[in-house]
């Protein structure tokens, strides 16, 4: 191999290496501006909206740090992460964030970075510390690193979701969520850096009862944030859409009972329920994505089944002789013991008559498509167009039924309608006086309340029998042993309002799991009872209302027309007064005019001196 051939194989690589260079430099150019959209790969970024500008808050560090590792930012990430484990074990808590730090620089748009790192901080390095004030600026700390976060990932509703739920749950579920609440509420400067976050702590939707913002009601404004840009069009990544959803209307659930247990009993508990209930509401009749490719709303199961039993009926009414020809047949060959079910009155039915119910009557459906199959042809298109609605609706009925269950959705709505009432907040205030009481030794104080409680207890659980499974019931089943205590007894007497309930929760205050089914199952329709008889004593209250205001009005005509009668009497006495005394003032003149003239003693010489003075005159 001689000089030339190392001199042209050399030419030829470097000629390779220019001619390589050229399309890199086509395709990477960067954007120029004013028009100028850059090589390839630069307008790809901005069709896709995958420029750093676009995912997020540009960070000269972070893009310093990535170029600093000569494309080993993988590794060097890994490395990091590895010290970060280390210094978490040796408790060295300034250089673990600095690394932590790092490892944001170097991966700032994967968000398991900010979430691990956050959850490591405010769970697991915030246990290692004693004193709760520490604890709680470790989970500070954890919250301000998922907001550097959500800085720098403009487009990512989960590390949104995180953050929401993070100022809900580690503040207020926590063993330190009493003082983890209190320390919140006053943290003045967390307050400011959320204002500049756009997050309204100074607003009514974020403060509590005393006017300070609550954790529970930010972590919702949070929440509602990730919804406005998921509702704006960016697509949910690495959560279900009905776990993301249902998280903020449950803050607002978990606020009226944090407010309740720190003694808040009264009409801004219930203001609290009522607002809990609304959002609930709001999430029921929102559009929620499926794994199907339509969208369901919770609170619609009504509709969907009502629509169905319409769909069946159109069907019926094309292929009528058919239809109940297979009916009959199909209910003929009913057993006789499922065919008294089935016409046994509902106001008699048992739950598993009720059960059994829907299940008789799903039986004697005759089979769809075959009867669309052999319809008249005249009919035979729509028929089929029918059934096709029908098995469209069936999936949907599913769908909705399987996400209810889920979030166990009928049980929150229950607990929001039952909670807004005025009674229910009586009731809980009554426990609260009566474990105070029972607490300072005042026995007698405390079983009177105790009494008074049990009594407005029992009226709730009869209207929302749900009730007997919630936590509710765990802690009144522990009052109730308060209570036995107090009195010196464990037998309850025969009357005893909630002795139902006690034997519902057995020895341990465990609730038996086929009685919690029939439960469940009875608590709807005991909730739409319920709503009726609210709804009819709204009508009778407005009715009262109307005739209370009505009988007023009359009350003040019938005295505005006394007044005047009054006024109009009191005038005409006065008129009459007056002619009276007129009529007084005038009849003494007259008496002294028909008097005759007494005679002046000097008229004769007067009369004298006229006459002399008309004789002077003549002369």
């Amino acid at each position: 191999m001689n000089r030339t051939t190392t001199l042209r194989r050399k030419l030829i690589y470097l000629v390779i290496l220019v001619a390589m260079l050229i399309p890199l430099y086509l395709l990477g150019q960067p954007a120029g501006g004013k028009g100028d959209f850059g090589g390839e790969l630069s307008e790809m970024r901005i069709k896709y909206n995958i420029a750093e500008s676009d995912l997020g808050e540009i960070s000269p560090a972070s893009e310093t740090m990535k170029l600093a590792s000569l494309g080993l930012r993988g590794v060097a990430a890994t490395l990091l992460w590895n010290k970060a484990h280390e210094y978490r074990v040796k408790h060295e808590w300034d250089r673990l964030k600095a690394t932590l730090n790092n490892i944001a620089l170097l991966q700032p748009h994967f968000d398991k970075v900010w979430e691990h790192q956050a959850h490591n901080l405010a769970y697991n390095v915030s246990s290692e510390f004693d004193d709760y004030r520490q604890r709680y600026e470790m989970v500070r700390e954890g919250t301000e690193f998922l907001t550097r976060g959500v800085r720098q990932n403009r487009n990512a509703p989960r590390l949104i979701w995180y953050t929401g739920w993070f100022y809900g749950s580690k503040m207020g579920m926590s063993d330190e969520k009493v003082q983890f609440r209190r320390l919140f509420s006053d943290d003045e400067v967390l307050h400011e850096e959320l204002l500049t976050e756009n997050i309204a702590v100074d607003s009514p939707e974020a403060r509590g009862p005393l006017g300070k913002p609550d954790n529970w009601l930010v972590g919702r404004l949070w929440l509602n944030r990730g919804y406005e840009m998921v509702d704006a069009g960016v697509k949910i990544r690495r959560q279900t859409p009905i776990n993301f959803y249902e998280t903020g209307p449950k803050w607002r659930f978990q606020h009226a009972e944090a407010i309740e247990k720190e003694g808040i009993l009264d009409e801004r508990a219930q203001n609290a329920w009522e607002m809990a209930a609304e959002d609930w509401s709001s999430f029921g009749n929102r559009s929620i994505p499926t794994t199907s490719p339509f969208t369901i709303k919770l609170d619609q199961l009504d509709v969907l089944e009502r629509q169905k039993e319409e769909k069946i009926e159109q069907l019926r009414e094309l292929v009528k002789e058919e239809f109940d020809a297979e009916t009959k047949r199909l209910y003929d060959a009913l057993p006789e013991v499922l065919k008294e079910t089935y016409n046994k009155p509902r106001e008699e039915m048992t739950h598993n008559d009720k059960e059994m119910y829907v299940s008789i009557k799903g039986g004697l459906v005759p089979n769809l498509p075959a009867l669309a199959r052999a319809a008249d042809p005249a009919v035979r298109l729509r028929a089929i167009e029918i059934v096709g609605e029908l098995d469209d609706l069936e999936e949907r009925l599913i769908k909705t039924r399987g996400y209810r269950t889920q979030i166990n959705y009928p049980y929150w709505k229950s607990l929001a309608q039952a909670e807004q009432e005025e009674r229910t907040v009586r009731a809980r205030r009554l426990i609260y006086e009566a474990e105070k009481a029972n607490e300072d030794a005042e026995l007698d104080k405390a079983i009177a309340l105790y009494e008074e409680s049990f009594a407005v207890w029992a009226e709730i659980f009869d209207d929302y029998p749900l009730l007997t499974v919630d936590d509710t019931a765990q802690d009144l089943f522990e009052s109730l042993k308060r209570y036995s205590i107090a009195i010196d007894s464990e037998e309850m007497p025969e009357d005893f309002p909630l002795r139902t309930f006690v034997e519902l929760m057995g020895e341990y205050g465990q609730i038996d799991s086929h009685m919690y089914t029939e439960i469940q199952a009875q608590a709807e329709e005991a909730m739409l009872a319920r709503k009726k008889e609210l709804a009819e004593e709204e009508r009778l209250l407005e009715e009262a209302a109307k005739a209370e205001e009505e009988k007023a009005r009359m009350e003040k005509a019938e005295s505005e027309k006394a007044a005047k009668a009054k006024e109009k009497e009191a005038a005409d006495k006065a008129a009459k007064e007056k002619v009276e005394k007129e009529k007084a003032d005038a009849e003494p003149k007259a008496d002294d005019s028909d008097k005759p003239e007494a005679e002046s003693p000097n008229s004769e010489n007067d009369s004298g001196e006229e006459a002399s003075d008309a004789e002077g005159s003549d002369e």
